[in-house]
């Protein structure tokens, strides 16, 4: 034992920036997280809750090291480490009352040391932890009381006047939480007789509960099964009756070693939409292997940020922010970038290259190339445009109902025609809103129904630059004439 009199220091091995917070391009992921660390770990099941902070994380979800079976801490790593950007939404589906989110143990003997005995698993959940002196139970804070040391492990103390003070071992039996019983149907959820909603389901009260738009759509790791990226696609196509959100999605590639192999599993998975983003492979952020679609939609977010909460920048060629590539057993890979290109970006996927530090590289949805409209194709277009279209349903949604006159209508043009022109030439090439005679007959005005149309075009992301280089003699001959010349 150490005797306390000197002056110390500790280094907390989260590094704590204050986060850019997005007003849009927000994340909303859905996923599992070490809840058993809560008071009370029912208060973030199946419910989204906004997190601004990785200290406001690990108080509303906990914290731990293991990313691989607790997926939200993933996303909570690559926003708040490695890009420094909030808020994210945040689904937990890890429920301690589903009996397959639970695994029991059976009592076994744990060693008592200077009046206290750790049990060095995690998930356990102190309301189902038990503690026996041999055959004598114990009372809860009266013979002992339960905390987690900085591992997440239990910690088992024994009061000095309890029953156990002399205690030299505990029978210690416990429910633990199981991430690998959270399967496909958990993560996809759905809507019970009540109309309570869990899993990605629950993306639809995200605007109406917090004024959030969930711009980009998560589940990483689990988004690899098809039937996850189908449902977040669906999610992505429309939520709450009124967003579009753009899906990033994890490939499953598992057994995948050769690049040239890639396409395949996207095209068996049926990912061919512009609402999505497939990304191979898995990386490593601060020594930890995570899903490429944590990193991808942290990125997109702080590059929106960037940009003033505008989605106007593509996030190929930018810098990832990650240690390496890896393969999800944590084998580093490193691939050429005509590989990359002509496997991965060539068939709507994207990746990481190494340049000088290694960057996200590809522009393409799921959609090329199978659709080439840039609309369609390009990642940042997409986004444009469902930045746009979602402005636009938010922001005069404050017309329905009211008298369909002149001058509402014209208030929605003068609106809108405001808000594009600010737009213009910075990030769209033009923009207006109209509305015409043609599109608006008399018989749609009397039934209470106004069209109105806007066109605008946003600036492609640039995917290939040429240029020719020539030697040309004449230029030496020239230069040394020249010189020639001046010492005559």
């Amino acid at each position: 034992m150490d005797y306390k009199h000197t002056i110390e220091t500790e280094r907390d091995a989260a590094i704590s920036v204050e986060a850019a917070k997005a007003l849009y391009g927000i994340q909303a992921v859905v996923g599992t997280a070490p809840i058993n660390l809560l008071p009370d770990p029912a208060s973030a099941v199946n419910k989204p809750i906004v997190v601004s902070s990785r200290a406001e994380a690990k108080e509303l979800f906990g914290d731990t090291k293991d990313y691989t079976n607790y997926t939200l801490m993933q996303s909570v790593l690559a926003s708040f480490q490695a890009f420094t950007v909030a808020p994210l939404v945040m689904i937990n589906v890890l429920d301690p009352s589903n009996p397959a989110h639970v695994t029991a143990v059976a009592a076994a003997a744990f060693e008592v040391n200077k009046g206290r005995a750790v049990v060095e698993q995690e998930g356990i959940l102190l309301a189902n932890v038990t503690v026996a002196n041999g055959e004598t139970a114990a009372v809860l804070n009266t013979d002992y009381i339960l905390s987690f040391d900085t591992n997440g492990y239990l910690v088992v103390t024994v009061t000095p006047d309890g029953a156990l003070s002399s205690a030299t071992s505990l029978n210690i039996g416990f429910k633990k939480l199981n991430p690998s019983g959270v399967t496909t149907a958990d993560i996809i959820g759905g809507i019970d007789v009540n109309n309570n909603r869990k899993g990605i389901e629950l993306i639809d009260e995200i605007y109406p509960r917090f004024g959030i738009i969930p711009s980009l759509l998560l589940a990483p790791g689990y988004s690899k099964d098809p039937a996850v990226a189908a449902a977040l696609e669906a999610k992505a196509m429309i939520n709450g009756n009124i967003i579009n959100s753009f899906a990033v999605v994890d490939l499953n590639a598992e057994g995948v070693r050769n690049i040239a192999d890639v396409p395949v599993a996207k095209d068996e998975a049926g990912l061919m939409t512009r609402w999505l983003l497939p990304v191979w492979p898995m990386v490593k952020v601060a020594g930890k292997v995570i899903s490429a679609s944590a990193v991808y939609g942290a990125r997109l977010q702080s590059l929106c940020v960037e940009s003033g909460n505008v989605p106007s920048e593509s996030s190929d060629n930018k810098d990832a922010r990650i240690d390496a590539a890896c393969l999800s057993d944590g084998t580093e890979v490193f691939f050429t970038q005509k590989q990359i290109n002509n496997y991965l970006n060539a068939n709507g996927i994207a990746s990481f290259l190494y340049f000088g530090g290694w960057k996200c590289w590809g522009n393409n949805t799921a959609a090329f190339p199978r659709d080439t409209v840039p609309n369609n194709r390009f990642v940042k277009c997409v986004l444009m445009g469902n930045y746009l279209e979602n402005r636009f349903k938010t922001e005069q949604l404050v017309h329905i109902g009211k008298s369909g006159s002149i001058k509402e209508m014209q208030s929605v043009v003068t609106n809108f025609n405001a808000a594009l022109n600010a737009l213009v030439p910075d990030v769209l090439a033009g923009a207006q809103i109209l509305f015409s005679k043609d599109e608006n007959p008399m018989s749609e005005i009397l039934q209470g129904h106004w069209t109105f149309h806007v066109q605008y075009a946003d600036y492609i992301p640039t995917e290939y630059i040429d240029c020719k280089f020539t030697w040309d003699s004449s230029i030496l001959e020239n230069a040394i004439n020249t010189m020639l010349g001046g010492n005559e």
